[in-house]
């Protein structure tokens, strides 16, 4: 084997011009996929990287699930079995209500250890009082109540909530509350709700059920352990590794696309490869002839022509992960800046990111491709006859 692969490089080496030219087709193409490839991981990577930021990965939202068709609902029992899974587990019920200006807003009934759980911090004012009608709001519920109602801190606001009765009929429950506080901005559903101290949430709706649970985990590993094992118990869960998960999905099929089209040119180096091996078959059929005579098999003529494809495919895999570096630079060097000041989006550090897989991934193309391509060319080579080649000049 040794020795087919001195005599591929001798031959290679003849011919320096052509092998040149079909390294460089080979290795454009892998270029062009380690480029595109690391642009789409670039981007998986920031936006992971955001969601990371504004999401707390040690939260999971528990909500009620279904079986058979059947809503299991959060009661004592469930929220008793979730606090073995969680150092902060908070119970809570929400509700919609409206104002006689027609302000919808939705209410969170929450204890501290909600606010604790998802770190609510105050830009103004104070928290309510446990069993008081007063109300903290969100950032957005907040100045929509100031622009639409009059409403500030210090003020009472009326509002109404619909509540249906066993038999299915309606009944309208006024209520007023008094707004004690407002939260900071966090760029979540939080900014756009109101939150009430949960006793008196149960009171106005008779609620004997929870409409979810806030668990609060020590670490971000503990997650999915902790998920698993509410689940089994028949409850939804909802963490930001969902969103992670969604995003990493999206992603991967889009990079797969990307690659996939600009790994059509990789087509053309297989195809200048199976050009060239046939030339060489034909320039090569008197040495076939007598290689063949002096006793080499079939397999021996396979060898020697796939030796020359080996070598052309390490040499453009290597060549083609430089390329790609040298492109994925360009496009982070380019794109970048052109992305932040086009689309107004928050700067990032990369655009484009390469990892050993996508290197890896790179070479073992080029070693496949020009494998493939030098399968017929081979196999045409061993099948001449020695008479019929030794006869050719």
């Amino acid at each position: 084997m040794i020795e087919s692969f001195l005599l591929a490089i001798r031959q290679l080496q003849t011919k320096k011009v052509r092998t040149l030219l079909i390294l460089l087709g080979i290795s454009v193409g892998v270029a062009a996929v380690v480029g595109v490839t690391s642009l789409g991981e670039g981007i998986r990577v920031n936006a992971v990287g955001e969601i990371e930021k504004s999401h707390d990965l040690t939260l999971i939202e528990v909500s009620p699930g279904v079986s058979n068709g059947n809503i299991i609902l959060i009661t004592e029992s469930k929220v008793r079995a979730v606090r073995e899974y969680g150092s902060i587990v908070d119970p809570y019920v929400k509700d919609a209500y409206v104002t006689p200006n027609k302000t919808y807003f939705e209410a969170n009934g929450i204890s501290a250890k909600y606010m604790d759980a998802k770190d609510l911090k105050l830009e103004s004012g104070v928290w309510f009082e446990e069993g008081t009608y007063q109300i903290v709001l969100g950032s957005d519920i907040g100045e929509k109540f100031s622009k639409i109602e009059g409403a500030k801190i210090g003020n009472a606001i009326d509002a109404r909530i619909r509540l249906y009765q066993e038999e299915g009929r309606a009944i309208d429950k006024d209520i007023t509350f008094m707004i004690t506080g407002r939260l900071k901005p966090t760029g979540t559903e939080t900014d756009d709700q109101a939150f009430i101290d949960i006793n008196m949430a149960k009171e106005l709706t008779g609620k004997d059920v929870y409409d979810g649970i806030m668990v609060k985990l020590d670490k971000s590993g503990q997650t999915q352990a902790a998920r698993t094992a509410i689940e089994k118990l028949g409850l939804t869960c909802y963490s930001a590794q969902d969103e992670i998960d969604s995003v990493n999905k999206i992603m991967n099929a889009v990079t797969l696309v990307l690659a996939f089209f600009s790994g059509i040119s990789l087509i053309v180096g297989g195809l200048m490869i199976i050009n060239t091996m046939i030339v060489s078959v034909y320039e090569r059929t008197h040495e076939i002839g007598i290689t063949k005579a002096i006793g080499a098999s079939e397999l021996d003529i396979i060898k020697l022509f796939l030796s020359e494809c080996i070598i052309i495919g390490v040499l453009g895999g290597i060549l083609g992960d430089l390329l790609g570096i040298i492109f994925s630079f360009l496009i982070d060097s380019v794109g970048r800046p052109m992305l932040v000041a086009q689309l107004g989006i928050a700067d990032f550090e990369h655009l484009t990111v390469i990892n050993m897989q996508i290197l890896a991934a790179g070479f073992l193309i080029s070693l496949v491709i020009s494998v493939i391509a030098g399968i017929y060319p081979a196999w045409r080579g061993a099948k001449l006859d020695p008479v019929k080649a030794l006869r050719q000049l």
